[in-house]
This record gives structure tokens, sequence and C-alpha cells, in this order.
């Protein structure tokens, strides 16, 4: 029997979600008659809002929400009474599964590890190998609950009224209306993914003095010095748009954009959602953290490995921007 209220379960950070709305767009597609709920964490709501295959979001931070037994068996019960029939869970947390347990779901798809066994359709994880990438893996759960395997890329919606207050931010901070620009995301949250903010400081002098284009820092408000470091570096007076964005405004000025140059990071994951092809930067020897997994996902985007971030040169950066802007 299909399922008619389905919860999905994916609440750590804004590039692993985005990574999963094509699992999510495949359960909308093989169950259209279902209510779909999603559950997030409070930072990656936006990343989600507006998506069209999901009915509604529930906000929860597993580390300050699920935190002890009480709270465990309160968000228990409010699923209970919502009478979901079926529960898939894309990153594993043992308070997540004793969750889905204790509210009775019929069925409850995940991988086999922090209390597996409380699930009755188990997978194994095999993620920390990088066998194939993440939306892959997350299409594994929707295979699971019986959905056959179809293409879709990743989601990330944006609205004319985004892309209006990304282009007055733009305008207001030096951009001119139709001006090409290429943005840059110079900051991670690890350190074994960062490459130095002095080389991506060359990097835009180049690309400024070398092809006439705008390098435009963007990124979270947490990352404003990063972005100043990479400003004194150049030598120059670069756009900076860091932490002047909302998130869909964010994603409306990557649309917006000829090219994102980034860090292995979220913003990789929603130019490509938004269709703005990208040059990731990966250290392909980090644990778990190979761009197979974790690169941009789609036709047309430029992925610069070596075993560490750092053994990558502005030369092979620059080299890169230049073949795909001619």
């Amino acid at each position: 029997m299909s399922p008619k209220n389905i919860l999905l379960i994916r609440t750590d950070r804004i590039g692993e979600l985005i990574l999963t709305t094509p699992a999510i767009r495949a359960f909308r597609k093989g169950f259209p008659g279902a209510r779909i709920t999603l559950v997030v964490s409070p930072a990656s709501y936006d990343a989600v809002a507006g998506n069209p295959s999901v009915d509604s979001i529930i906000k929860l931070d597993p580390s300050r929400d699920l935190d002890s037994p009480g709270k465990v068996v309160r968000f228990a019960a409010l699923l209970r009474g919502q009478g979901y029939d079926l529960a898939a869970i894309f990153n594993p947390g043992k308070a997540m599964n004793v969750s889905v347990f204790l509210a009775g779901i019929p069925r409850r798809i995940g991988y086999g590890r922090k209390w597996g066994f409380l699930l009755n359709n188990r997978l194994a994880d095999r993620k920390g190998l990088c066998e194939k990438h993440e939306v892959e893996y997350n299409m594994d759960l929707a295979r699971a609950a019986g959905i056959k395997d179809w293409a879709a890329a990743p989601d990330f919606t944006v609205t004319e009224e985004d892309e209006r207050r990304a282009e007055k931010t733009a305008e207001d901070n030096g951009i001119r209306p139709g001006e090409r620009l290429i943005a840059v995301h110079a900051a991670t949250s690890n350190p074994e993914k960062v490459w130095p903010a002095e080389r991506f400081g060359r990097l835009c002098a180049m690309i400024e003095e070398g092809l006439k284009v705008r390098a435009v820092l963007v990124g979270g408000a947490e990352e404003t010095a990063v972005s100043a470091e990479v400003i004194t570096a150049s030598g120059m007076p670069l756009c900076d748009l860091t932490g002047k964005l909302s998130l869909k405004e964010f994603g409306a000025l990557l649309r917006r954009s000829s090219l994102l140059i980034s860090c292995d990071s979220g913003p990789v994951h929603i130019s490509a959602a938004v269709g703005t092809p990208v040059i990731a930067l990966f250290g392909e020897a980090r644990e778990g953290g190979s761009s197979r997994r974790w690169g941009p996902y789609g036709a047309g985007h430029t992925v610069i490995g070596r075993p560490a971030v750092r053994d990558i040169t502005v030369e092979d950066v620059y080299d890169a921007v230049r073949n795909k802007h001619g």
C-alpha cells in the first residue's frame, strides 16, 4: 500500500540538505497523492522554503531539541499524533531513530547505525567510502521506499522578489545592472577545506585585471573576516557582499553570476542548484571528503582536486577560470 503521510528527515547543514532535494522530489513523484513533511534544522530552513515537493516543514535541531529523554518522548508523541506511515532519515541520529520508533511509524527507512536496529528498513552506511555522489546515496533511501530511479537536479527555490533584492544590494555596492560577475566564496567551517585567503586575493586581482570581470566576494555574516583578508591580499577595492544577503538573495545573486569559485562548502551546491557553473577546490585525501561524493552535482562544473586543498595553486584556478570565460 502506498504511504499517505510521509516524514523526511535531514537535520544537518545547508549543503547536505540541498543534495537531498532530488530524493525529496523522487518521493513526491513516486507518491503524488501523499502529504510530505520535511524535518530540517532551523539554520537550513531557508534552503527548502518554497520547495514545491514539500507540504510542510518542521524546524528541529536535534542537538538542542532532542538532547534529553523527555524531549525525545515529547517529539515522538507529536509525530504519533500526526499519523505518519513512512519515515526516511537521511542523516543518522540516535535520538531521531528513537523518536520515529516511539512514534510507531510503520515504515522506518534509514541507515544501520546510531541505534539503526530501531528501523525496519536499514541500509548499510558506506558513505564514508565516497563510492558515489551524496545525491545518489540519498536516492538509495527513495529506492528503499519502492521508488524507481530517475534523474533530478538539486532544488533551490528563488523568487522574483529575491532577485530584485539581490540586484538592489549589488547596485548599492557598486555593481552596474547587467555587469558580468564572478562570485568568490573564500570561507569554510572546516580548516582542512581552507584555501588561503592570500591566494583568493591574488586570484581576484588576476580576474579583475586580466579578464576585466568583477570578482564579488560572497558568504555569510560569520565569514566577513575572511573576505576582509581576501580584499587586503588583493590590493584592490573588491566588491564585498559577504553578510549582506539573505540565503535566498544569495542564491539569486549566484544565479545572476556567470561563475562561482569556492572551497568545498554549501555555496557550491546552491550555485549548482540555481544553474550557475562552479569551480570547486577540493582536498581529495580528506577522509570522507572526496569530490566524488561532495563535488558540484550535474554537468558544466569544474573540480580542481589535489591531495590537500593547499596543494592547489593560484595559477591552477586562474587557468580554469580562463577556460570558462575564454
